[in-house]
């Protein structure tokens, strides 16, 4: 019987460079299982697209290229429409990771004897070898109001300790977006991301909707790869607000009126009391009270390029 086989997407914006590294990575460790590498182009620069160009000629490697940044959620989503339709799983992995071991084979192997996964992650190291956490909680508001540490203790099984290391697979709320591994089935099942999110919260809300549907999500330590925190990402006030018109959205979908706005007080004042630190947190707390408007989203300042 042929070994699975495992579509793995990377998106690139204006970092070829970690793209060529990453590839690298996954090409010298993925031994046993059969594997195509899509890599979405997210509307970089022409000098970018064309120093990307020479990693599109290499074997089993696609290069796509978008005429418009889709941001995580919609690149994704697009490097997906050109994966093998009979690939097993999904591996959405940041383009600023190495891989340590032969990650896909070891999380494909997990998920062929773990039925109820829909979703696992490796776990993550920084680029200096130090030991990341890697998977964190679902935003409740019982655990904003009371905090991490209470609600553990209430419920141990659903808040396991975020910063212990881990030798054995265990079940999580959620694992960082970098580094994503899906059984196909499960996510055909949920319609793939929410490409509403544009930047950020696409792995809270791709676990919640996997969860709903019946399938959970893990964590699995024996498989080790190494993330460039952000590298592809630049930090600006705009950025900032992204994140909160992702939560706001991830709020809205799963709870009530006045769950959302007790939120949206706690960030508020959350944010308010650190304006004398830096005055950019005043202009997030009024961008929250305004009830982070989508419209505002970096989705709806890109332009076609030819």
């Amino acid at each position: 019987m042929n070994p699975r086989k495992v579509s793995i997407i990377l998106l690139n914006y204006n970092s070829h460079r970690f793209t060529f590294d990453c590839v690298a990575s996954i090409v010298e460790r993925t031994k046993a299982v059969r594997y195509e590498i899509i890599i979405v182009d997210n509307n970089s620069t022409n000098e970018e697209f064309e120093a990307l160009k020479p990693v599109g000629q290499q074997p089993n490697v696609q290069l796509i290229r978008s005429r418009i940044n889709l941001g995580f959620s919609g690149g994704n989503m697009l490097g997906v429409q050109f994966a093998d339709s009979a690939s097993d799983y999904y591996y959405f992995l940041n383009n600023d990771c190495l891989l340590r071991t032969d990650v896909c084979s070891q999380l494909a192997a997990f998920m062929e004897t773990t039925p109820d996964a829909g979703l696992c992650g490796a776990q993550m190291f920084a680029g200096d070898g130090s030991h990341q956490i890697t998977f964190g909680y679902l935003p409740t508001l019982g655990s904003k109001l009371l905090g991490h540490g209470f609600v553990r203790l209430l419920d141990p099984d659903s808040y396991p300790a975020t910063r212990q290391v881990y030798t054995e697979p265990i079940r999580v709320p959620f694992v960082m977006g970098s580094t994503l591994f899906l059984r196909a089935s499960a996510f055909d099942k949920i319609g793939g991301f929410d490409v509403a999110h544009f930047l950020y919260v696409e792995e809270e809300d791709l676990a919640k909707r996997l969860l709903n549907a019946g399938f959970y999500t893990y964590l699995v330590p024996q498989a080790e790869y190494i993330h460039f925190t952000g590298q592809s990402t630049v930090k600006n006030f705009d950025v900032a607000k992204e994140y909160y018109i992702s939560l706001f959205f991830y709020f809205r979908k799963y709870h009530s009126w006045l769950a959302c706005t007790l939120f949206r007080a706690y960030y508020f004042i959350k944010l308010g009391r650190k304006f004398r630190r830096d005055p950019v947190y005043g202009r997030l707390a009024w961008f929250i009270g305004r009830g982070s408007p989508m419209r505002e989203s970096l989705r709806y300042r890109q332009t076609i390029k030819n």
